[in-house]
């Protein structure tokens, strides 16, 4: 039996069929689910992981290629999860050569920040890798460009504000909702640490959209700060 066939049965064992469909018509029917909750997932696959011997980031990347075959979601998240294992094993050569492939196969904003949170913040906040940001960011391609803004999410006081604001400047505009909320959600953080900032920013882009515009200064309006 192969690794992807156990991680096939250890999801089985644990899955509730009939969350399946529910959690499917959540994520727009991008793909059919096992049924597995993210916390559970999660669990399985590090037990999953624990047992295998990977020694390199061919191996990492063999196995995440084998994963994103498999038509089930569960199998696109274990991707991102096994990338977050052995992140060891990576390094920006990952970013440039590896993570837009996948960031495309079967996107959707679930996955995507799932790929941006767990393996492609920590490696850009290790590795040097503005240029391949800069080219997601110019893409056109509404999932790449809302990586590449979102790079830094979670970072708190540690963002490179004047990257992020670089990366979202030329999107300010963009009604494409998953931009929009890209940009709100990415200025939201950083305005929980330096809100003058962001308001700033705003202030200075008066055509970012409303998405956008809403999302950015609700933690200020709130009062929500540090």
């Amino acid at each position: 039996m192969d690794a992807v066939d156990q991680l096939r049965q250890s999801f089985a064992a644990v899955a509730d069929p009939s969350n399946a469909a529910p959690m499917a018509a959540y994520m727009k029917h991008i793909a059919p689910f096992v049924g597995v909750h993210a916390d559970l997932r999660r669990r399985v696959v590090r037990t999953w992981c624990s047992q295998l011997s990977l020694h390199s980031a061919y191996d990492v990347c063999s196995l995440i290629s084998l994963l994103c075959r498999e038509p089930e979601r569960a199998f696109h998240y274990a991707a991102a999860d096994v990338a977050a294992y052995w992140l060891r094993l990576l390094d920006a050569s990952f970013i440039a050569d590896h993570a837009a492939t996948l960031l495309l196969q079967t996107p959707w904003w679930d996955s995507v920040d799932l790929w941006g949170s767990d393996v492609i913040n920590p490696l850009c906040n290790r590795y040097e890798c503005a240029t391949t940001l800069w080219h997601w960011n110019g893409s056109g391609n509404r999932w790449l460009i809302r990586a590449s803004i979102q790079h830094q999410r979670g970072r708190k006081q540690h963002y490179d504000v004047d990257l992020v604001f670089a990366l979202c400047a030329p999107h300010v505009a963009d009604s494409e909702f998953f931009v929009a909320k890209a940009i709100g959600w990415a200025l939201r953080d950083i305005a929980k640490y330096q809100p003058a900032r962001v308001q700033e920013f705003v202030a200075a882009h008066p055509q970012l959209s409303t998405v956008a515009r809403r999302e950015a200064l609700r933690r200020i309006e709130r009062g929500l700060l540090q």
